[in-house]
């Protein structure tokens, strides 16, 4: 996977937001990253922190109470070891200050320098899937989510919620890959998925049921990209419509 350096760090940005809230936020807010301004960002926590990555410099800004502190966590193109000077020696450096000694590097996250061509690879997909969704998302109505970046999958994804029951959702997403897929795609999956939803014909994509994870809508992203952003949103929005026949 190409982008696995950049996602195990922000599986760690998720672990240590979590830890510094304290608390459970709706709908795993608390745990939910953002894509903003060139950056992957935990946003403001407590009113008062901020962990994020840029995606076109390669750092990392820890920022409390007006005062930052910058890492890099590209591997600079001088260093011959890369076993001597390691992030895990980078963040520890930055655990050692007062208001993150409480916070810690897990081991079960495997982490290591960003290369310069993960974010080359990773930016402008990113941005476009951002901004496609963002566009999607000013044309609901009722309940729906911020538009998270979730550490685990590594997805960007809003879900919208019907007004019979919090229990009934869709969610949409566009996802870099996932254990099973080399190549991004995006999804619509409405939650309890009623087989008979199937029978409607989709403009684009394939009805997808042969998951234990998710069933919906799939559509390779490599089928739309080169669209402009409106006429993908248009599209995720004529999913949409369809999918909320799901509950009826």
């Amino acid at each position: 996977m190409f982008i696995t350096n950049l996602h195990n760090l922000c599986k760690l940005l998720g672990q240590w937001k979590t830890k510094l809230i304290g608390k459970e936020l709706p709908h795993y807010g608390h745990n939910a990253l953002f894509l903003q301004n060139d950056e992957i960002t935990t946003g403001l926590i407590n009113n008062k922190t901020e962990i994020k990555i840029h995606l076109l410099t390669g750092q990392l800004l820890y920022f409390h109470n007006e005062e930052g502190v910058t890492i890099n966590l590209v591997l600079p193109s001088d260093t011959i070891d890369s076993s001597v000077v390691s992030v895990h020696t980078t963040l520890l450096q930055l655990l050692l200050r007062d208001e993150l000694k409480h916070l810690e590097l897990p081991p079960e996250i495997d982490l290591g320098f960003i290369s310069s061509k993960e974010l080359s690879m990773y930016y402008p997909f990113a941005v476009k899937a951002r901004r496609c969704l963002e566009l999607f998302r000013m044309k609901l109505i009722g309940h729906f989510t911020l538009l998270h970046l979730w550490p685990e999958g590594f997805d960007f994804s809003i879900e919208w919620f019907t007004d019979k029951s919090p229990n009934e959702q869709i969610g949409l997403g566009i996802i870099p890959r996932d254990n099973i897929y080399s190549s991004p795609y995006l999804y619509v999956n409405p939650y309890p998925f009623n087989q008979e939803i199937v029978k409607h014909q989709l403009p684009f994509g394939i009805w997808y049921t042969s998951s234990n994870s998710w069933n919906g809508i799939k559509v390779e992203w490599s089928d739309i990209a080169d669209y402009s952003e409106n006429k993908i949103a248009d599209l995720i929005y004529q999913l949409f419509s369809i999918s909320i026949e799901n509950f009826r």
